[in-house]
C-alpha cells in the first residue's frame, strides 16, 4: 500500500521527535519542500529527512535549520526542471552518522544554486544516530555552483558539486582542498575506500584515489567492467561474502547489478524502463544474506511528480540476475514536495567489512597492517588443509593470488613489496569459509 505524508502529521512530528534514535532496518529519505506550496525552480526550499520503517510507514521527520543558530549554519536546497543532482545524502561507513550539503541561505532565495559563495556558503549537515544536527562546516567552495553530496569518516568529510571536483574539508571547518578535478554526483565510503557516481567525461563509477584522500592530484577511476556511459546517480556495495562484491546503481532510467567476478564488475541485469527514472537507491543485507533494497523514481521536480519509493528484495545472490524482480511502491510524494536520496537509517553496530551475521571464523590477522615489503598471516591453527588467499586493490581487481596455500601452520608470509602504495584487502578462504582484512601497502 503506498503513502503519503500528511502535513499536520508533519508539524507534530517535528516538535516531538528530534532526540529520539533511528531504528536500524528504517530508512531515510532527503526530502525538498515543506508541502505547503508549490515551489518555484531554483528558489531555496526547506529541507527534510523523513525516517521511514520497512512498510513504509512515516516515523518522524527531522527539518534542517531555516535560521543561523549559534555555529549551526541553515541548510536549503532547491528544485530544478533539468538536474536531479542537488541533495545526495550518504551514510558514514561505521553507520553512525548522515551527511549532506545544501546552501546556507534562506528559503525563498531565488537562484541560490548561481549565488556566489562569498554571500551563500555551501553547507554540510552531519547527523547523528539520535537526529541532532550539526551544520557548521561551511565553504567558499562551488561559488556560483551547485553543491551536491557529501560524506562523512571520522571527522574528514568530501564534498561534490559543480565542476570544481570533489573537496576534502573537516567536520566545523571553512577550509576546503580541492582533491579531483573531475566534477562527482553522489559519494560514498566503503571498506575504508572513497567512491564517486559521475558524468565527467568517461567517469562513471568511480574509486577517488587510495583510501581516504585529502591531498590534491588524486585522480578518478572507472571499476573495471563497469560502463562508461549513462547517467549513475546514488548507488551501494554489499558484501556477499569476500570483500564488497555486490553493487547496485540508480543509472537515471533503471536500476542495475553487478558482481566482482574475476577482478571486474559483470552485469546482473536491469529492472525497470525509460518512463521509471530511478535516481536513488539504498539497501542492505538481512540476516539471510538477501539484500533488501529501496529505490526512488519519478522524481521530476515537478508538482505532483515529486516521486516515489518502491522497495524489493533480491534473493537472487551474488552473479545472478535480478531482472525478473517486481518493485512495490511503499510511498509517494506529496505534491508539493521532492524525494531527492534516499539512505539506510544510522544503525552504529552495523558491521562494514564481515557478512552479515558473521564473525571473524579464523581470527586472523596481519602484520604489520601497514606493509612495505612483507605481510605475515597469522590465523586459526586448527585449520587444516589447503586454501586461497587473495589480494584485491580498492577497485576490486585481484592483484595477487596464491593457490594452495598450506593452513595447519597458523601463518602464511606474503611478498607485497610489488605492490603500488595504497588500500587493498586480503581475503582468506578455507574452501568454506572467508575472511578478510584490510591492508596498507606503504
Amino acid at each position: 500500500m503506498k503513502k503519503s505524508i500528511p502535513l499536520v502529521l508533519l508539524v507534530f512530528l517535528f516538535t516531538n521527535c528530534f532526540s529520539q534514535s533511528f531504528t536500524p532496518g528504517n530508512f531515510v529519505v532527503l526530502r525538498i519542500g515543506s508541502g505547503a506550496a508549490p515551489m518555484a525552480a531554483g528558489e531555496a526550499q526547506a529541507v527534510f529527512l523523513d525516517e521511514y520503517s520497512p512498510c513504509g510507514d512515516l516515523v518522524r521527520s527531522i527539518p534542517m535549520p531555516v535560521a543561523v543558530n549559534g555555529s549551526n549554519k541553515r541548510l536549503t536546497l532547491p528544485i530544478s526542471t533539468s538536474d536531479y543532482t542537488e541533495g545526495y545524502i550518504s551514510l558514514s561507513q561505521d553507520g553512525s552518522k548522515l551527511a549532506l550539503a545544501g546552501y546556507d541561505a534562506d528559503p525563498g532565495t531565488a537562484a541560490v544554486s548561481a549565488a556566489s559563495s562569498t554571500s551563500v556558503k555551501r553547507v554540510i549537515a552531519v547527523v547523528d544516530n539520535n537526529g541532532n544536527v550539526n551544520s557548521s562546516t561551511a565553504l567558499s567552495a562551488f561559488s556560483s555552483q551547485v553543491v551536491r553530496a557529501a560524506v562523512i569518516e571520522g571527522s574528514d568529510i568530501w564534498v561534490s558539486g559543480g565542476s570544481g571536483g570533489i573537496m576534502y574539508t573537516t567536520l566545523g571547518s571553512t577550509t576546503h582542498t580541492q582533491i579531483t578535478t573531475a566534477t562527482a554526483r553522489a559519494l560514498m565510503v566503503i571498506n575504508t575506500q572513497l567512491y564517486a557516481s559521475s558524468t565527467s567525461g568517461s567517469f562513471r563509477l568511480t574509486t577517488v584515489g587510495a583510501g581516504l584522500p585529502t591531498t590534491s592530484g588524486q585522480t578518478m577511476v572507472n571499476l573495471p567492467g563497469t560502463p562508461v556511459t549513462g547517467s549513475p546517480y546514488q548507488f551501494f556495495i554489499v558484501n556477499a561474502g569476500s570483500g564488497s562484491d555486490v553493487l547496485y546503481i540508480a543509472d537515471d532510467n533503471l536500476l542495475r547489478k553487478y558482481s566482482l567476478s574475476g577482478g571486474s564488475w559483470v552485469s546482473n541485469g536491469t529492472i525497470g524502463v525509460a518512463g521509471d527514472k530511478y535516481r536513488a537507491v539504498t539497501g542492505s543485507q538481512n540476516a539471510s544474506g538477501h539484500v533488501i533494497i529501496y529505490a526512488i523514481r519519478k522524481n521530476d521536480n515537478t508538482t505532483g511528480a515529486g516521486g516515489e519509493v518502491v522497495a524489493l528484495t533480491d534473493s537472487t545472490g551474488y552473479n545472478a540476475s535480478f531482472a525478473s524482480l517486481v518493485p512495490n511502491l511503499i510511498v509517494r510524494a506529496n505534491d508539493n514536495n521532492v524525494f531527492r536520496s534516499i539512505v539506510m537509517a544510522p544503525d552504529p553496530s552495523s558491521p562494514s567489512l564481515l557478512h552479515p551475521g558473521s564473525s571473524s571464523p579464523f581470527q586472523m590477522q596481519l602484520s604489520p597492517n601497514a606493509a612495505k615489503d612483507k605481510v605475515l598471516v597469522t590465523f586459526n591453527n586448527e585449520l587444516t588443509g589447503n586454501g586461497t588467499i587473495v589480494i584485491t586493490n580498492a577497485a576490486g581487481q585481484v592483484v595477487k593470488k596464491i593457490e594452495g596455500a598450506t593452513l595447519h601452520s597458523g601463518q602464511v608470509s606474503i611478498e607485497v613489496k610489488d605492490l603500488v602504495s595504497g588500500v587493498y584487502y586480503l581475503t582468506l578462504n578455507s574452501g568454506n569459509k572467508k575472511e578478510t582484512k584490510k591492508l596498507l601497502k606503504l
